[in-house]
């Protein structure tokens, strides 16, 4: 286990008992630069840990235990040769860190003592880095040494990590106002089944997904936090050093293809698009100071970006934007007294973009100026908001999501003889109407849904006062039905929004009446003295038995609303969506535009009360 003789010696002790670690797999991943060579740029990365991790901060001590640096021929005791694992190189070390507790008085000798563990793993031109050296710190040095390594680009790490997104870390790109969020996190179990077009206007900071690889023997699965601007995986595991080196090759394989082909589609494609022109950016008008515990796994060991945050939110700055440029000028004072302008713009960096701060001119107060520009860094935490609808934050240009997702849930069904035109039977009377449905002359819409639910409970509420047309109840899950009648029967009828607007909003000011005890009381004495109904498609006389399966619901049983609606024909849908995704807009692809915002707007209203809504149209 030699350590590698072209690094400058330390005087620290050798880091003994390798495979006895058990690292948590939180790591950045780095790629280096092509122009760079790895071995030299892996030896640089050590030398800038090695003196960081000496940098006492805001610690009262800090003391390397161990630590060793391993070379591609180097064997690790109980695991084997880097050759051997897939590893070009290895870097492991141990401080203790003193600090003293915020409950201490200074004359206390009470200290809080932290063992901390760092492991780099070189795999080529990538390196794996387990480090609690801040993200800040990091920046900083990739910042000053630019051409030794970068950030892996956003979208690889957005989309190369596939799975279903678990909880998710949202900024605000939009104007701020007192009626939207600038920050949020949903979670559930598919996000990307949550996230509709009013989310459009935020940016991914961090998402959670329940990971499953292709490959069934891959050891990385389950869930994992990706951190795009950070570069930043988590896996929450805590594994033996043999489980993490493997983790590390495998990730940086996977990168690596993703760097190769075009990656999958982005999994949260609601969101906010990230920008990569910087001539789209201009008219800056307000900044925000962010708040460093909002990001993800900010790692902010010495409190710096906390005292940075504070200074600058007992500051002032106030932005004069420049139009058709990214730049602005910021003019910076403390206690209301102005002490001097600062010159901002935002610069490329890798995938991202940092800010390129000077004074513009003679600050009147150098030293409180000075503070202000060190404060505000690379940008790491200002949001700036401009005029062209980006916004930078965390290295990030992002620009609000305008492009409005389809409807989701639009099925399409064969109406065969049914006419899709009327909604029930040619009787007057609400009990003769019950009684007419399904009888063998009637082709209402109504009789159509007594024959497309053939098994459960069917059971018709039509009439004054109804809680949907038709309630669906199998398995436990209860689904309310409204139907309404196309507007014509023409087979080249165009889509209208107006067909739907009515249908929809029965459904919505219905919803609260869909809770399960007041179905109960409802049907048990219910309105019609007779109402149609049906068990596994056999007419029914009385209700008792479908009240005994109501009662026998739980909090687990879902409970969905279903639109028949067969205005809308398959053929003209997808005639007119193709236009729309083709770029030559029609009269029915704006109208089409605007039903799906209608139903999009229904769905959102729908599962904040239960399950789901479905539309259907007609084949």
């Amino acid at each position: 286990m030699d350590i590698d003789k072209s690094l400058v010696d330390s005087p620290a002790p050798r880091l003994e008992g390798l495979a006895e670690l058990t690292p948590t797999f939180s790591v950045a991943v780095l790629h280096c630069n092509p122009d760079a060579d790895p071995k030299a740029a892996f030896r640089s990365l050590v030398t800038f840990l090695r003196t960081t991790l000496e940098s006492r901060g805001q610690a009262r001590s800090v003391r390397c235990l161990g630590e060793v640096v391993l070379a591609e021929p180097d064997q690790i005791e109980g695991v084997g040769s880097l050759l051997e694992l897939g590893i070009d190189g290895l870097y492991a070390s141990v401080r203790e860190r003193r600090t003293m507790p915020s409950w201490a008085g200074e004359d206390q000798q009470v200290f809080d003592v932290a063992n901390q563990l760092t492991v780099v793993v070189r795999c080529g031109a990538f390196v794996v880095l387990h480090t609690p050296v801040s993200d800040e710190a990091l920046r900083k040095w990739l910042q000053k040494f630019k051409g030794l390594y970068r950030y892996l680009p956003s979208a690889i790490l957005r989309r190369t990590l596939q799975g279903d997104g678990k909880t998710v870390w949202l900024r605000g790109v939009h104007r701020r106002r007192a009626t939207k969020a600038d920050s949020k996190t949903l979670g559930g179990l598919r996000i990307q089944e949550v996230l509709d077009d009013e989310d459009g206007s935020f940016a991914l900071s961090a998402a959670v997904i329940d990971y499953l690889p292709l490959d069934e023997s891959a050891v990385v699965r389950g869930r994992l936090t990706v951190s795009p601007a950070k570069s930043h995986l988590y896996w929450k595991f805590r594994v033996d050093l043999l489980t993490f080196l493997a983790a590390a090759t495998e990730t940086v394989t996977l990168f690596e293809k993703s760097f190769a082909v075009e990656p999958p589609e982005e999994p949260f494609w609601q969101l906010a698009v990230p920008e990569t022109e910087l001539a789209n950016v201009y008219g800056a008008y307000d900044v925000t100071i962010a708040e460093p515990d909002e990001l993800p796994g900010a790692a902010d060991p010495d409190g710096e970006l906390a005292e940075r945050a504070e200074l600058l939110r007992n500051s002032f700055l106030e932005v004069r934007g420049h139009s058709g440029s990214p730049a602005f000028t910021a003019v910076v004072g403390r206690e209301g007294a102005e002490v001097g302008s600062l010159s901002i713009k935002p610069a490329a960096r890798g995938d991202g973009f940092e800010l390129d701060v000077r004074f513009a001119g003679t600050p009147s107060n150098e030293a409180v100026a000075r503070q202000i520009r060190d404060a505000v860094g690379n940008g790491e935490l200002l949001r700036i908001y401009y005029e062209s609808g980006h916004t930078f934050g965390e290295c990030q240009i992002n620009l609000q999501n305008q492009t409005a997702p389809p409807f989701a849930n639009l099925e399409f069904a064969d109406f065969g003889r049914y006419r899709v035109n009327q909604e029930k039977p040619s009787v007057r009377g609400d009990q003769a109407i019950h009684d007419a449905i399904g009888l063998i002359n009637d082709c209402s819409l109504f009789a159509w849904v007594a024959t497309a639910y053939p098994t459960g409970w069917l059971v018709c509420d039509d009439g004054a006062g109804e809680v949907a047309d038709f309630l669906h109840l199998a398995d436990g899950t209860l689904t309310a039905i409204h139907v309404k009648g196309a507007q014509s029967t023409s087979s080249t009828r165009q889509v209208a929004v107006t067909a739907y607007q009515e249908v929809v909003a029965q459904a919505v000011k219905n919803l609260r009446l869909l809770d399960n005890r007041s179905l109960i009381e409802r049907f048990t004495t219910p309105r019609i003295a007779r109402p149609a109904a049906w068990l596994d498609g056999t007419r029914q006389t009385e209700l008792s038995e479908f009240l005994t399966a109501l009662r026998a619901r739980t909090t687990l049983n879902k409970t969905k609303v279903v639109i028949v609606q067969p205005h809308l024909l398959r053929p003209v849908h997808d005639a007119a969506r193709k236009a729309a995704e083709e770029g030559k807009p029609t009269r029915d692809s704006r109208s089409l535009t605007l039903l799906d915002g209608l139903l999009r707007s229904a769905r959102r209203t729908v599962i904040s009360h239960w399950d789901d809504l479905t539309v259907i149209g007609s084949e």
